[in-house]
């Protein structure tokens, strides 16, 4: 039974939803997105990962500004300077994510399990001690052993983290599987829950739910059901369920749903079959650099399942999302060597312009040419 009292609603549109292939919004629509979503009624609003680009950073500061009932927080890595980013510009809550599965330990961070404990904990304290409220994300959590992720809850609530979030980060649980995984965790630990669930088999509307049913406190959601590949549980799918068939009273202002879904189709300029599970375009498509960083590595890192699987082929998207190492091998399948200095200023440009959403090989062989560079 879900209980009224434990509902929130994150809503990751500005933050994940910019992840999905060919959306960059404008900070004007931004503030749009963020003042219609807090008359809807969400409890929290992700503003957006400021260390991405000089625009994101820019857009996270002027929405911290806003006068907005739901409460503001940044997303980040757990890292010093992520935080400190927070810190600077005074948003209260900062959400920062570790992978903790095998894959992620081995093929993002080169680290043992007791390494990456530390470096979750001195996050944590590091991110609580400059007075964040701080929720922490054990990345591809759905793939963790469930073990060392009860030792990470452990830690985490033990250094002082304000909540504790499950992401199934290549959208691999069932239901069930998700109502066992919450129930487990919240017998463990004493921190409220939350769950980011994605939508690579059709499933994350019904998992947060279940989420929900297994005593979760929080899920993330997003407009049209943005995010990377798939998208995240729509905005409108979790919100009507919980009212209509759970007869929750959330206070959101359902009639407000189609304005936002027109609101956010506008800027977004997306078809809406895009971020169809397996057979929409975006499915294997890989945006953010973390994931694209880590995809070119050990594809399954962010995959369930292989693009070849169904007869379809993985794209990497190069926009101002793209960190070195996603840069860097794309050149690489181009037959082209780069230096470091080229790099960061091929980087630099691209992530000066926002506008542009996916930058092709012709386009970075043109870049790299203007350098006065021979190829």
């Amino acid at each position: 039974m879900i209980l009224p009292k434990q509902i929130e609603m994150l809503d990751s549109t500005l933050r994940e939803g910019e992840q999905t292939p060919g959306v960059s919004f404008s900070l004007e629509q931004k503030i749009v997105i963020a003042k219609k979503l807090d008359t809807f009624g969400v409890d929290f609003i992700e503003l957006g990962h400021p260390a991405v680009s000089p625009d994101v950073y820019e857009a996270v500061e002027a929405l911290n500004n806003l006068n907005l009932n739901a409460k503001k927080m940044a997303h980040g890595r757990a890292s010093k300077s992520d935080i400190n980013d927070a810190v600077t510009m005074g948003v209260p809550w900062m959400g920062i994510f570790f992978g903790t599965s095998s894959l992620s330990l081995k093929h993002k961070f080169n680290v043992t399990k007791a390494e990456a404990l530390k470096r979750i904990e001195s996050a944590v304290k590091y991110g609580k001690d400059k007075g964040l409220k701080l929720r922490f994300t054990a990345e591809d959590a759905s793939r963790t052993d469930i073990d060392y992720l009860i030792q990470v809850g452990h830690l985490v609530q033990k250094a002082g983290a304000d909540r504790f979030s499950l992401a199934d980060t290549v959208g691999c649980l069932t239901p069930s599987k998700m109502k066992k995984l919450v129930m487990r965790i919240s017998s463990e630990i004493d921190l409220p829950i939350h769950v980011h669930c994605h939508n690579d088999f059709g499933m994350a509307t019904a998992n947060a739910l279940s989420a929900l049913e297994a005593g979760a406190r929080c899920v993330d959601v997003a407009v049209n059901g943005l995010g990377e590949r798939c998208g995240l549980p729509p905005l409108a799918e979790v919100t009507t369920a919980l009212t209509e068939i759970y007869k929750i009273n959330g206070n959101w202002n359902l009639g407000l749903l189609p304005e936002l879904h027109n609101t956010v189709k506008s800027f977004s300029k997306l078809d809406s079959n895009v971020n169809q599970p397996i057979v929409g375009k975006n499915a294997f498509t890989h945006k953010a650099g973390l994931h694209v960083k880590a995809v070119a590595k050990e594809p399954k890192s962010y995959e369930a399942i292989s693009p070849e699987t169904v007869h379809r082929k993985r794209h990497l998207v190069i926009d101002k999302f793209t960190g070195r190492a996603a840069l860097k091998n794309r050149f690489a399948a181009m037959n082209v060597t780069i230096e470091n200095i080229e790099l960061d200023a091929i980087l630099l440009e691209i992530k000066m312009h926002p506008e542009k959403v996916s930058w092709n090989d012709e386009a970075l062989i043109s870049l790299l040419k203007s350098m006065n560079r021979k190829v």
